[in-house]
C-alpha cells in the first residue's frame, strides 16, 4: 500500500494518506499537501530540523482533517517550512475527536526543492476518512 499520492479534481487536486493507524494516514496526507508545494521531493533524504504543535478538534473525522490540513497550510504560508510528517495521537472523547502532537517540518529551500504551486487551502470536497482492509486513508481536495 503506497503511503501517499495526489489525484485529479477539476481545477483543484486531492490528497490522499493511507496508514496502518489513523495518526499515520493523518501523516501521510502531509506528504502529499508538500509534493503540491515543490517540484520534487524524495522524503527519504530530508529529514525534520524541527517540531511545531498541533492540536485540532472535529465532530467528525472529515472535519478533523480538513482542519488538520488548513493547519498545516497555515504554517506553510505563515513560517515559510515544509510540513513533512506528523507525530501523535488521535483520541475520541464524549463524541469529539482530538488529534494532538507536532508537525515535523523542514525550511522550504525553494533552491533544493523548486517550486510548485500554491496551495490555498483544505475544502470539503471529497473529503473522508474511513478504515480500509490494510488500516485506514484520509483524503480531501485542496484549493490551488
Amino acid at each position: 500500500m503506497k503511503g501517499y499520492e495526489t489525484f485529479e479534481h477539476g481545477a483543484d487536486v486531492g490528497i490522499r494518506g493511507y496508514g496502518e493507524t489513523l495518526e499515520e494516514a493523518f501523516s501521510e496526507v502531509l506528504k502529499a499537501l508538500t509534493t503540491l508545494y515543490v517540484e520534487s521531493m524524495d522524503f527519504n533524504e530530508v529529514f525534520p530540523a524541527s517540531e511545531r504543535e498541533v492540536e485540532v478538534s472535529a465532530d467528525t473525522l472529515d472535519e478533523l482533517l480538513v482542519f488538520f490540513v488548513n493547519k498545516a497550510i497555515s504554517l506553510v504560508s505563515l513560517e515559510d517550512v515544509l510540513v513533512i510528517g506528523f507525530r501523535g495521537r488521535l483520541e475520541e472523547r464524549e463524541g469529539e475527536y482530538y488529534l494532538t502532537g507536532k508537525f515535523l517540518v523542514i525550511p522550504f529551500d525553494v533552491g533544493r526543492f523548486g517550486y510548485g504551486v500554491e496551495v490555498k487551502g483544505a475544502t470539503f470536497t471529497q473529503a473522508k476518512v474511513e478504515k480500509i482492509d490494510k488500516g485506514w486513508v484520509a483524503q480531501c481536495v485542496v484549493d490551488v
